[in-house]
């Protein structure tokens, strides 16, 4: 059985027992797992509650212990309530690290993107919340869902109206009725902009929105 797929099934068998016992993401004895490129990441805990949900999950959410755990791609990470540290691994297999919070997003990692890691965003709330007058400004503003991050690498965060890529930054990403709203407080970030089809370079201390239809 290749390193991958093993990794992949003591992850999900580490998941399985979450709930039950804080059972340790690798067998005693073995080498420590690591992420595999285009293929799984390493989730720690860093603080409060952190709760994943892998692919084939018939359980929905667990909550993640200790750490790191192996998870494969497609993973939902629900950080409204913790902050967790993710690692992944680039074509060479170097590894690269962030620290995300405030928000679920799904993990993906294609392999034909050298190594970047997105985090889609999975909005809290309904678009049907923003079914209010025009004239509400309040409701443009409410937001549907959003994520923090820190980190240095390759990594970016998916709204539905725009998406950041970081270049060592403090950020952050909102979904808002009005649109996708990017928040950067250190480094430089460029954001894609679906809509106007254009890239925006935002600095520190700027910020974006990506504005809905």
């Amino acid at each position: 059985m290749g390193h991958g797929r093993r990794a992949i099934i003591w992850a999900v068998a580490a998941v399985g027992l979450a709930g039950a016992a804080r059972a340790p993401a690798v067998a005693r004895g073995a080498a420590p797992l690591k992420p595999v490129f285009a293929r799984t990441v390493a989730l720690t805990p860093v603080s409060g509650v952190v709760l994943i949900r892998v692919p084939t999950s018939r359980f929905g959410f667990v909550r993640l212990y200790n750490g790191p755990t192996i998870v494969p791609l497609g993973t939902l990470v629900d950080t409204t309530a913790g902050t967790v540290r993710l690692t992944s691994a680039n074509p060479s297999g170097r590894t690269q690290t962030g620290r995300f919070f405030r928000g679920i997003f799904r993990i993906e990692q294609p392999r034909s993107a050298g190594g970047l890691v997105n985090l889609v965003l999975r909005d809290n709330l309904k678009r049907s919340v923003c079914a209010a007058p025009a004239r509400a400004a309040a409701v443009k503003r409410r937001i549907l869902g959003l994520l923090r991050g820190t980190a240095k690498g390759r990594f970016r965060t998916t709204g539905r109206f725009a998406a950041a890529t970081v270049r060592g930054t403090d950020w952050g990403v909102r979904d808002r009725c009005d649109g996708t709203l990017i928040v950067v407080r250190t480094g430089v970030v460029v954001v894609r902009d679906f809509r106007l089809h254009k890239s925006v370079i935002v600095r520190a201390g700027q910020r974006y929105l990506a504005k809905a239809p």
